[in-house]
């Protein structure tokens, strides 16, 4: 058994552990992702208390154990409780750790994805429903960015031209594969039909609106990325509602493509917007 050791992380995942402890999936700043047991932490009296909560960020003093680690200290750093305000926002914010969850390995630094990570919940808290999705949105192109996933939105995959999208909403679409991770020039062989698979999830490939590229590539700036809250809410209006939420749609498939996994949380998502119409690949 190795010596005690500090590190600074943030809750990400909870569930009860025998008659009084929690065990919490924690992705620590110095150590990547940290499966943790929080002893007597479901106690009225337990000096934890709120510590293990999620999304709460605590510089935690821990014992290496035989097959577990456990907390023997725990002070919180940051508590992001404003993303219990709105139930958008609280959704928001699990998407987030969900992604970010798969994204994180045991014994793997990624300081990069944990501040990002802390910025995008610090800027939720307290946002309207649009702003919330909004942040979310930009949130994932982070992640995907971060994760050396990134889809291309500038130029054709196939051909290598750079994309021009037309200044006004037309008839015009182009394709978006997720196994090549960007956009290409649709031919007659790419169809919806052909490639779509209903319920939500394709292994193929998609059409994007023009408002939907336009977003994709003003996302994908890193002035974009780099804007303070405030700034970027600003100009995050000039696009409407519905192609927040058919981008968001299309990374979320393009997401579980990549991790191979089907997301429980993003369906949350789509209650909270449900009278919206989006567009349909």
């Amino acid at each position: 058994m190795g010596r005690t050791y500090r590190t600074i992380g943030i809750n990400l995942k909870t569930m009860p552990l025998g008659e009084s402890d929690r065990l919490l999936s924690v992705f620590s700043r110095d150590r990547g992702l940290l499966k943790l047991v929080a002893p007597h932490s479901r106690g009225l009296r337990s000096k934890l208390g709120g510590r293990v909560d999620l999304f709460v960020v605590n510089d935690l003093f821990i014992s290496p154990g035989r097959n577990l680690d456990r907390i023997l200290q725990a002070e919180t750093v940051a508590t992001y409780q404003g993303l219990n305000c709105h139930l958008t926002i609280l959704t928001a914010a699990q998407y987030l750790g969900e992604v970010v969850l798969y994204q994180v390995h045991p014994q793997q630094p990624q300081p990069d994805l944990f501040d990002w990570l802390c910025t995008t919940l610090d800027q939720l808290q307290g946002a309207s429903s649009r702003a919330a999705l909004a942040l979310l949105v930009r949130g994932l192109c982070g992640i995907l960015r971060l994760g050396g996933i990134a889809p291309e939105w500038y130029q054709c995959y196939d051909s290598g031209c750079e994309i021009a999208v037309p200044a006004a909403d037309t008839d015009w679409r182009l394709g978006f594969s997720f196994a090549r991770g960007g956009v290409f020039t649709i031919k007659a062989e790419h169809t919806a039909e052909n490639n779509y698979v209903s319920g939500g999830f394709s292994k193929g490939d998609r059409q994007l609106t023009a408002g939907e590229v336009r977003l994709g590539q003003w996302l994908a700036l890193p002035a974009t990325q780099a804007l303070a809250r405030d700034e970027f809410l600003t100009q995050a209006e000039a696009y409407p509602l519905s192609v927040w939420l058919s981008l968001e749609r299309v990374l979320r498939q393009y997401l579980q493509f990549h991790l191979e996994q089907t997301l429980r949380v993003p369906p949350l998502l789509d209650s909270c917007f449900s009278p919206v119409v989006v567009s349909q690949p």
